[in-house]
């Protein structure tokens, strides 16, 4: 007898997931640590309004995977704030951007 593989789950494809964290560039040098991480990345330049309504340069970095790392994204943020003396980090994740 034939084995029956036309169920929904048997047939769902993983899509990844996607990830936007926006860098300040005084914290750029994390972006190497991101991408032995997180292979599947891109890096632009782009300027922002986040902290305070100033304009600053940053790095949008976006990572496709199938999720993150939740201890390692902590940290990783953690010396953001540290390395740009900023009290949150600009995050885009599932469609939704909020700060961290």
């Amino acid at each position: 007898m034939a084995k029956d593989t036309s169920s929904a789950a048997s047939n769902m494809i993983p899509f990844p997931t996607l990830t936007i964290i926006y860098i300040p560039n005084k914290a750029d040098s994390l972006i190497g640590e991101i991408g032995e991480k997180y292979c599947n990345m891109t890096t632009e330049e782009c300027n922002g309004y986040f902290h305070g309504g100033v304009q600053r340069e940053y790095k949008k970095v976006t990572i496709w995977s199938q999720g993150i790392d939740s201890l390692w994204f902590n940290a990783v943020i953690a010396k953001i704030k540290e390395l740009s003396d900023v009290d949150f980090v600009p995050i885009v994740s599932g469609g939704i951007m909020y700060s961290v």
